[in-house]
C-alpha cells in the first residue's frame, strides 16, 4: 500500500499511516483503509492498532488542498461533496462496528478527519507533548463529516456543542480532561501496541461482546440496549473457554482470585501515563 505501513503481529494487525511530511489524509488513502478492513475481517486478525509512521503527526486532518480542488467546477463540487461525506460516513462505521478491538497510538497532531477516524475506534492513546487535537472546520466555514454525532456520544451534547461551535483545538492533556482520549503516554504507538498485545490475551468472544453491546446499544434506549447486552452475554457463557476460565477463578483462595483481578489481561497504566 502506498499510505499505509502494515504488519500483522501474531494476530495484531498495526497500520502506520505514511503521508509525510505533513500527514493529511487524502483520498486515496481511504480506500486503502477500507481493503485493510476487508483484511481485518479474516479470523487470523484479533486486533488491530492504528498509528503513524511520521513523527508529532498521527492523521493532521483531511486534506485541505483536496476539498479546494474540488471547488473549481461547483456542479462536480456537488456531486464529489455528497460522494466523499457519505462514503467517509460508510468508512468510519466500518471501523465502529468490525468485530475487533482496534487501538489508536495518536503520535502528535490529530485534528477533523484524522480525529473523526479516531473517535469511531474503540481506545484511543494520545502522546504527550505539543501537540493539537480537535476540529477547526467550522473557522474554515464548513462542518465536520462525522464529528458533532461522534463528538456529542462521548463528551456530551454542552461539551460538544462548545467544542464543535468555536472550533476548538486542545492540547493533549485537555484532551484527556475531554474524555477525547482514554490516556496519555510517552510513545503513544507503543503504548497502544502494549494495549492491543493485553487485549489479544482475552477471550475474543467476551472482547468483541463487550465491543457490540456498547457500539451497538449504549445510544438506544435502555431497553433496547440491555435487550443487545443480553444476547451478546449469551454468546459468551455457553463457550468453553468462558468456562474454564471461570472454573479455574472460583478454583482459587480469595487472595489468589484478588491477584488474578490485579494483574490479568490488559497491561495497567503506567504511573506517568495520564500526565497526572
Amino acid at each position: 500500500m502506498k499510505y499505509w505501513d502494515t504488519e500483522n503481529r501474531d494476530g495484531i494487525f498495526i497500520a502506520d499511516y505514511n503521508n509525510p511530511p505533513t500527514n493529511y489524509l487524502v483520498g486515496p488513502a481511504t480506500a486503502e483503509l477500507n481493503e485493510m478492513i476487508a483484511l481485518w475481517r479474516e479470523p487470523d486478525v484479533r486486533v488491530v492498532v492504528l498509528t503513524s509512521a511520521v513523527p508529532d503527526r498521527y492523521i493532521t486532518h483531511y486534506s485541505v488542498e483536496e476539498l479546494v480542488a474540488l471547488g473549481d467546477d461547483p456542479d462536480k463540487l456537488r456531486q464529489s461533496a455528497y460522494n466523499l461525506v457519505f462514503g467517509f460516513h460508510a468508512l468510519l462505521r466500518s471501523l465502529a462496528y468490525l468485530d475487533k478491538p482496534i487501538v489508536v497510538g495518536m503520535t502528535g497532531d490529530t485534528m477533523g478527519g484524522g480525529l473523526e477516524m479516531a473517535l469511531n475506534c474503540d481506545i484511543r492513546v494520545a502522546q504527550k507533548g505539543d501537540f493539537r487535537i480537535g476540529f477547526p472546520e467550522v473557522a474554515l466555514g464548513i462542518l465536520t463529516g462525522t464529528g458533532s454525532q461522534m463528538l456529542a456520544r462521548i463528551i456530551g451534547h454542552g461539551r460538544a456543542m462548545d467544542f464543535l461551535m468555536r472550533s476548538r483545538t486542545v492540547t493533549p492533556q485537555g484532551a484527556l480532561e475531554l474524555g477525547l482520549v482514554t490516556e496519555l503516554a510517552e510513545d503513544a504507538r507503543s503504548r497502544a501496541i502494549e494495549i492491543a498485545e493485553g487485549l489479544n490475551k482475552l477471550s475474543h468472544v467476551s472482547v468483541v461482546a463487550a465491543k457490540r453491546a456498547i457500539t451497538r446499544g449504549a445510544n438506544l434506549p435502555i431497553e433496547e440496549g440491555l435487550r443487545i447486552e443480553g444476547e451478546e452475554w449469551m454468546k459468551t457463557i455457553v463457550t468453553d473457554e468462558a468456562m474454564e476460565l471461570m472454573r479455574d477463578y472460583v478454583a482459587q483462595p480469595f487472595e489468589k482470585r484478588r491477584e488474578w483481578v490485579h494483574t490479568h489481561g490488559v497491561p495497567p497504566v503506567p504511573g506517568n501515563a495520564t500526565g497526572s
